[in-house]
């Protein structure tokens, strides 16, 4: 999931301007103010969405500049509807936690959906859990686990947030 985060960072970035790998790592890095991704990671994708079209680059004093391809406008933009329709599922699993949490407790969690929204990088080095986690809720939601346990998630998930405000 990290992955493919840093891929729509990377062709939105790209879709303003043309950028080397290096720049594209800066700019990430300045933008979220926590999250700076590897030269691990950034160059490797790069390879990868060059081979597949998605961008291509030009060497311009012994620096490679990255630019989006029309093929990779349309990956951004159909991934940007995934997001949206992520978003919208979020939204409904809200929905269902209005039965199981008090109001303060669906504040935070509003919050926390808009966070994730507005800057997906903005967790930093709990990037990873953060993505599991969400994709075990929408795992519970799927399952219809909210209705024959909510109890017991909504106190999972209380203590979980009574631990991180102790941090």
């Amino acid at each position: 999931m990290i992955k493919n985060q840093l891929k729509i960072i990377v062709l939105k970035k790209l879709e303003k301007e043309n950028l080397s790998g290096y720049d594209l790592i800066k700019k990430i890095h300045s933008e979220t103010g926590s999250w700076k991704p590897s030269f691990g990671s950034m160059y490797p994708l790069l390879k990868e969405l060059n081979k597949n079209k998605l961008v291509t680059f030009k060497v311009l004093n012994r620096k490679k500049l990255y630019s989006i391809t029309s093929s990779g406008k349309k990956a951004l933009n159909d991934a940007i509807l995934a997001s949206q329709n992520m978003v919208d599922v979020m939204g409904k699993q809200f929905a269902l936690m209005e039965n199981i949490c008090s109001i303060d407790e669906r504040k935070k969690f509003q919050e926390f959906i808009n966070k994730i929204h507005s800057n997906p990088a903005i967790f930093g080095v709990v990037t990873e859990e953060m993505d599991e986690l969400h994709v075990l809720m929408m795992s519970l939601l799927s399952k219809n686990k909210f209705e024959t346990n909510g109890k017991e998630i909504k106190k999972i998930l209380s203590d979980a947030i009574s631990k991180l405000k102790k941090v």
